[in-house]
């Protein structure tokens, strides 16, 4: 991280600090070409499965376009790395009425990389970031927290 201009961020877990210039090389949506990855913020997410157990992540713009990247995990499980776009996460969920429950598995059509584990870790973070809640008694299932049509601005609001 360089020393240019430094932004603390909270949110409900250990104060992160961000070098809120940081760029690193991603790959794009294609797979094909690498794009910037500007960071805005970084933080983790309880595991769905064993909350004790942590999932790190980014949430940056590549190529202007918001976008969430996994960048670490605490145990066992292989995950791509890989910036999924905010849009086409916010396409998967308007396919869900406001009501209904639904899996993790709704997200494996964002990542190229097809890592059984990205929907999952994918899931925590949208819990942790107060855009999924869980279903009552079933640790898997999810429900909305929020109105999709303004999911990048709620996720932008948290930087």
């Amino acid at each position: 991280m360089s020393k240019q201009s430094k932004k603390t961020i909270e949110n409900n877990n250990p104060v992160v600090v961000v070098d809120v210039k940081s760029e690193t090389k991603t790959k794009s949506d294609d797979g094909d070409r690498e794009s910037e990855f500007k960071l805005l913020r970084l933080n983790s997410a309880p595991k769905l499965r064993d909350c004790t157990l942590l999932v790190q992540y980014e949430l940056g713009h590549v190529d202007g376009s918001l976008s969430i990247r996994i960048t670490a995990n605490d145990k066992d499980g292989l995950f791509s790395s890989e910036a999924v776009l905010v849009s086409k996460i916010a396409e998967c969920l308007s396919k869900q009425s406001k009501d209904s429950s639904f899996s993790s598995g709704i997200f494996h059509s964002t990542f190229n990389k097809q890592s059984n584990n990205n929907a999952g870790f994918l899931a925590a973070i949208l819990r942790s970031e107060n855009v999924l809640k869980q279903k009552e008694g079933k640790l898997y299932l999810h429900k909305l927290a929020i109105d999709v049509k303004v999911l990048e601005k709620h996720l932008s609001s948290n930087t």
